[in-house]
């Protein structure tokens, strides 16, 4: 899942098609996902992933200012 919410917050289009598609995109990472695990993707507010994933690249440096954080 990491993998998947990873892609997910940095790739645009990826994004766009794991809220349109969640079990095609898990899929083209050879992520297979449950029907519980699809259900709850879908359930996402698009605007709210949106916002969360553009926050996320500013903060690590990506179409902003760049920013350094320690991960370890």
């Amino acid at each position: 899942m990491d993998k998947l919410v990873g892609k997910a917050l940095f790739d645009d289009e990826f994004r766009a098609q794991l809220l349109r598609d969640p079990e095609n995109a898990a899929r083209s990472l050879r992520i297979v996902l449950t029907s519980g695990q699809i259900e709850r993707i879908r359930g996402l507010d698009a605007q709210a992933m949106e916002n969360l994933a553009h926050e996320f690249q500013e903060l690590v440096g990506i179409g902003g200012p760049i920013h350094h954080i320690k991960f370890w």
